[in-house]
């Protein structure tokens, strides 16, 4: 044979491997709602019929009456602006939207899941204790979604399914960016995790304003990127981060937090309480009180709230905090707690207009770094 004949069946054979290994194409499967109570087994219907890898489209205006179970590997998506997703009258829901591992009450968490360019309406004047978007999975996006009215947390990542059953994987590196939260009951962004599971999640680009209670919630905030969201109009925290251990809390702007003012009480632009022995980094926020204040309670535009064990360690530059000129407002505050130290690089920080520039409790170390 000639060896170019040779070299091109060679060529063929190999090509002809390549196509056998090729995967068939996602498909697309369609959801379109009535606007009816009937919807809610419209779109789950869709959802089971689906394989991993498809991508479920929801043509609204959708009616929920029961939580749809999101499975894992598959995107679900919008039909461009006009899909509205509202929770029935009365319906309660505990979640509209919720992973397939948190609905099943599973010891495992799922994975894969992708919500893009969807409009929740959680109907809070015609409803109690229900979470828009509940997720409990692990290398997931949420992107371009909006959530209104909801009578809880706008969005929650929960280590805990349904009925409280635990974790017993990692809960890990997933991203929501570019979404808008509005007229919550409870926070924008809440994490739940009482087993240090929920870890190495990116925040971003994202708009939070008039909730019901911190704008980001995160009671572990380890490994997280939080970064250049706009939060405004919250009653207590702006950003309330618990467990910072390799914590990025960067570019954010922040305005008129603590609208609650009770008396007796401390709110934050930024909380950040530090894990031991690693560093995490608060750089380059804004940080403002545009408003009038309550007539009670404090105000803190950054503070590092203590340690949970052994020395932690933060960097805190470039920041910007300017008050209203009130005695009971402090620009930066660092308290170890009840950790061994704490050691702060602070520097490059503007604070301007409050009644204590830096508050440094004992047990603290600030530098200005090298």
């Amino acid at each position: 044979m000639h060896r170019a004949s040779l070299a091109a069946l060679l060529v063929l054979g190999v090509a002809g491997a390549l196509v056998a290994d090729v995967p068939a194409y996602a498909n697309r499967v369609n959801a379109t709602c009535a606007n009816t109570t009937a919807d809610a087994a419209t779109i789950q219907s869709a959802i089971t019929s689906s394989a991993a890898g498809d991508e479920i489209v929801i043509k609204g205006p959708c009616l929920l009456n029961a939580t749809v179970k999101l499975l894992d590997d598959r995107t679900y998506r919008g039909d461009g602006t006009a899909t509205t997703l509202k929770q029935a009258n009365g319906a309660n829901l505990a979640a509209m939207l919720a992973s397939e591992s948190w609905v099943d009450n599973d010891t495992w968490v799922s994975a894969g899941v992708r919500v893009e360019r969807l409009t929740l309406d959680g109907n809070r004047a015609n409803n109690t204790g229900t979470v828009p978007l509940m997720l409990r999975t692990w290398d997931s996006r949420v992107y371009d979604v909006r959530v209104f009215n909801a009578p809880s947390d706008g969005i929650r990542v929960s280590s805990l399914s349904k009925n409280g059953t635990h974790l017993t994987n990692t809960m890990v590196n997933s991203i929501i960016s570019d979404v808008y939260i509005e007229g919550t009951g409870g926070a924008g962004v809440r994490v739940v995790d009482p087993d240090n599971y929920v870890t190495d999640w990116v925040l971003e680009r994202s708009w939070i304003s008039g909730v019901g209670t911190s704008g980001v919630d995160l009671d572990n905030s380890a490994g997280w990127q939080v970064r250049d969201l706009h939060i405004y109009g919250v009653p207590v925290h702006a950003i309330n981060a618990n467990r910072c251990y390799n914590t990025g809390i960067h570019d954010n702007y922040i305005e008129d937090y603590g609208a609650q003012g009770t008396a007796g009480s401390t709110y934050f632009g930024i909380r950040c309480v530090l894990q031991g022995d690693v560093p995490s980094t608060i750089a380059g926020n804004k940080v403002n009180q545009l408003g009038t204040l309550p007539s009670t309670g404090n105000f803190v535009g950054i503070g590092l709230d203590g340690v949970n064990y052994s020395t932690g360690y933060a960097s805190v530059t470039g920041n910007a905090v300017v008050g209203t000129s009130t005695t009971r407002e402090t620009g930066l505050a660092y308290a170890k707690g009840s950790g061994t130290a704490l050691v702060v690089t602070s520097t490059g920080n503007l604070v301007a207009r409050v009644g204590t520039a830096r508050s440094v409790g004992t047990g603290v170390t600030v530098t200005a770094g090298q």
